[in-house]
């Protein structure tokens, strides 16, 4: 497939990316009705972890809006064909899930800074295992 040309592909709305961009959005509410709820953002002063809520909340919409420009998209290869830009899209969406979720364990554990401690790491070795699982994914469909 010499002819391939990523910057031509096309992603339309499909069931499966709005399953992805629902599951994300109900995360990402009750991240911030927790938030306000628990009066974590009581509105003193902004923390470390306002920053973290309100950043991984920000990049989780990215990464599903980029998942709709594969170009966009760096999956530490070049994507050569159509099944790698669909895995490389997947990976984008289950990312984006990983980081609402990681927002989520965020608030509903902030008083327990062990916890924390342990759900920081733990989020590292998830992405990182993602990021891994899928690029073998992505080497075997050249």
């Amino acid at each position: 497939m010499s002819d391939f040309n990523i910057k031509e592909v096309k992603v339309h709305r499909t069931l499966e990316g709005t399953i992805f961009e629902i599951i994300s959005a109900v995360i990402l509410i009750m991240v911030w009705v927790l938030a306000f709820t628990t009066k974590m953002f009581d509105g003193s002063e902004i923390q470390g972890k306002h920053i973290a809520i309100i950043t991984l909340t920000v990049a989780t919409i990215v990464l599903l809006a980029g998942a709709y420009f594969p170009r966009w998209i760096n999956a530490g290869q070049e994507l050569k064909n159509i099944r790698q830009v669909e895995i490389a899209i997947r990976m984008v969406r289950i990312v984006a899930i990983e980081l609402a979720v990681f927002c989520l364990l965020m608030v509903v554990f902030t008083p327990h800074k062990a916890i924390i401690d342990i759900i920081h790491n733990a989020f590292i070795v998830v992405v990182l295992a993602t990021v891994a699982i899928f690029n073998i994914f992505l080497y075997r469909a050249r």
